[in-house]
């Protein structure tokens, strides 16, 4: 009798583990195999977006370097008069020494170059052997007419043409770019079209660099233009014949033209695309080229992709099995070793998970490992029923607690503006901002938006104290600012608008350090006002970075008579106006050095030449490597603005 016991009691723990670990391995396997296939996907993505951008860049690079170097020549042009010889020299020396520059031209207006001469357009072109000479001004080569010479004139401005074989020219399928130059006789004299100055870059050139691109194993990339002709594609048949949309019609596949717009339209982006462009469902990322309108296309199969997901799925059920197997003869091994008579103490663990923890063993008394056990299990019973009443009241109050801060957390981080770029359809400035609270919420605030088209606020405040009192105070400062800016005013008067209702019933006397801008973007006028925050960092090319004088008037909240004063600097374009809070200048590093003022200009120094996004978290990269191993005293928010041009197309 005592062996059937022991007998069913093996089978039952062995059983028991046996079941519990298939299950166990069961949802491993198939969280793992969700897991790897999402990882997977989202790495494959952005690898083909990255790859896609990359040619983009690469190409973009190429199209500005022809241009630049027109521009070049235009600028040589327009500055003296230039007799035949050393005309034909410049132009032969452009092409030799551009490899990217397959021809060169200098098409003159009738009669501009020579009275006598009515069609003069000196052209060379790459050929065996050196530069090669061709008169493109000749009565079978009516230039005056093409394209990259008409349409440059009438619009009075550089331009990149459509592709094109240049029958009579180079002979070659081309894109040119065009850029008139003028003739400048006087000081108050209107300039005078005298002609236009060419650059061709064959599409060899072009393609060669997109047909190299390969994702997975059949992976392939293609390159369309502004009209969804492919300009670039493995199948040859394709180039310069056909298009998205005359390709959707003769394959019945109508969702090709809908990727060709959502190409032609927009920037970049992903799709899944199906069959639509091969055999198998693919992914499709592509990135549009700024210089010319044309978009490059990466293809990836799926099939490819999830290879790899189905050999790690059955690489893991192959290791699970072995494991079953291994934990299955160990559970029966211990089990069989369990001789001692154990349902009493099972009846007993069986009620405490029913919730009955009034048992008592105390009067098994065996000198071994099992009457260990059930004095423990006494001992369990007594000091869980304590522990649980316990628990359950403290682990009541701290979800609630944390539930809170959660949600205020989520609320505080809603207020502040979190998408960049934030105003992706600008090209006078961008902006970029991000903060760390000390806590899970904090005091220090942020925010930015357009008071119309030509001017722009921008607000950065550091409330007293930290947590939930800050963080509230934080929120009533933010929406009184942007109900203050609302209402119009200048600076200083919004900031004692905004003075007055905070103090106000103020009782606990809490205060906030505030500065506010507004940026005239037509005339880069920065009218501001500064309620004892930190003096924000200027950046002017060609200077040092310096503070924005010196931290002024009295901070917000505390006397409703305080009086804000405004003050105006012009930006020049490419100037950067970096704001922060105090805890950037002391944050402090395990030594109890503070980051301070001039660690901040050096960092600024070294990050002018970046993006916003970059200088934003390079400055907060920079604070963290220097308190590396101290915990953060203080919240950190940076907000960084940069106006005009210079700097806008770094980003």
């Amino acid at each position: 009798m005592s062996f059937k016991l022991r007998l069913g009691i093996t089978i039952k723990m062995t059983l028991l583990v046996l079941c519990g670990t298939a299950a166990v391995f069961a949802f491993v396997l198939y969280r793992s195999g969700l897991s790897s296939e999402e990882l997977i996907v989202t790495d494959a993505k952005r690898s083909a977006e990255d790859r896609a951008r990359s040619v983009a860049r690469q190409l973009d690079s190429r199209l500005q370097t022809v241009a630049k170097i027109t521009e070049i020549m235009v600028l040589a042009l327009e500055s003296g008069n230039w007799d035949e010889r050393t005309l034909f020299e410049l132009i032969r020396r452009v092409v030799k020494d551009n490899k990217d520059v397959y021809g060169t031209a200098v098409a003159f207006e009738p009669h501009a170059f020579n009275p006598d001469v009515k069609a003069y357009a000196p052209y060379y072109y790459k050929a065996p052997g050196g530069p090669r000479f061709v008169q493109l001004g000749t009565e079978t080569y009516d230039y005056f007419m093409q394209d990259w010479y008409h349409i440059p004139k009438e619009m009075s401005r550089p331009m990149w043409s459509a592709p094109y074989f240049d029958e009579g020219g180079g002979n070659r399928i081309m894109t040119t770019y065009s850029s008139p130059f003028f003739s400048r006789s006087g000081k108050d004299a209107v300039p005078k079209l005298r002609g236009i100055v060419t650059a061709d870059l064959t599409l060899e050139r072009l393609t060669a660099m997109v047909s190299e691109v390969r994702m997975a194993e059949t992976g392939f990339a293609f390159l369309i233009s502004e009209q969804g002709t492919f300009l670039s594609h493995p199948d040859k048949s394709l180039e310069m014949r056909e298009s998205m949309f005359s390709l959707a019609e003769e394959r019945h596949k109508p969702e090709l033209g809908r990727i060709g717009r959502d190409m032609i339209r927009n920037q970049s982006g992903i799709l899944d695309v199906g069959d639509a462009l091969r055999p198998e469902d693919c992914f499709l990322a592509y990135q549009r080229l700024d210089s010319t309108g044309w978009s490059v296309g990466v293809i990836f199969p799926k099939s490819e992709l999830f290879a790899s997901t189905e050999e790690l799925k059955w690489s893991i059920i192959k290791w699970a099995a072995v494991g079953a197997i291994l934990l299955l003869a160990v559970s029966f091994l211990m089990a069989r070793s369990v001789t001692s008579p154990l349902h009493r103490m099972a009846q007993a663990t069986r009620r405490v998970a029913e919730g009955d923890l009034d048992i008592d063993l105390s009067d098994i008394r065996q000198q071994d490992e099992v009457g260990e056990l059930a004095q423990s299990l006494t001992t369990m019973a007594r000091d869980l029923k304590t522990y649980i009443r316990n628990l359950t009241e403290t682990t009541a109050a701290k979800q609630r607690i944390e539930s809170e801060l959660s949600i205020a957390a989520d609320i505080q981080r809603s207020m502040l503006p979190s998408r960049f770029p934030a105003f992706p359809g600008r090209d006078e400035f961008d902006i970029y901002a991000m903060m760390r609270p000390a806590k899970e919420v904090g005091g220090d605030f942020y925010d930015f938006f357009l008071l119309d088209e030509d001017h722009l606020c921008v607000a950065i405040g550091d409330v007293s104290g930290k947590g939930v009192p800050a963080a509230l105070f934080m929120s009533v400062t933010k929406y009184l600012l942007e109900a203050g800016v609302g209402l119009g005013g200048t600076a200083d008067q919004v900031m004692s608008r905004v003075n007055a209702l905070l103090a106000r019933n103020n009782d606990s006397c809490m205060f906030v350090t505030l500065f506010l801008g507004i940026l005239d973007l037509r005339t880069g006028e920065f009218f501001y006002a500064n309620g004892g925050h930190n003096s924000p960092v200027l950046l002017v090319p060609d200077q040092e970075p310096a503070f924005l004088g010196k931290p002024g008037g009295p901070v917000v909240g505390i006397m409703d008579t305080a009086e804000f004063r405004m003050d105006t600097l012009v930006l020049s374009p490419g100037s950067v106006l970096l704001t922060y809070t105090d805890g950037v200048t002391e944050a402090f590093n395990t030594a109890d050095e503070a980051f301070a003022e001039d660690r901040l200009l050096e960092t600024a120094r070294s990050l002018r030449d970046k993006s916003v996004k970059d200088m934003t978290t390079g400055l907060v990269d920079a604070i963290d490597a220097f308190c590396s191993g101290a915990p953060q005293a203080d919240d950190i928010t940076v907000l960084t603005l940069v106006f005009g041009k210079a700097l806008c197309s770094k980003v």
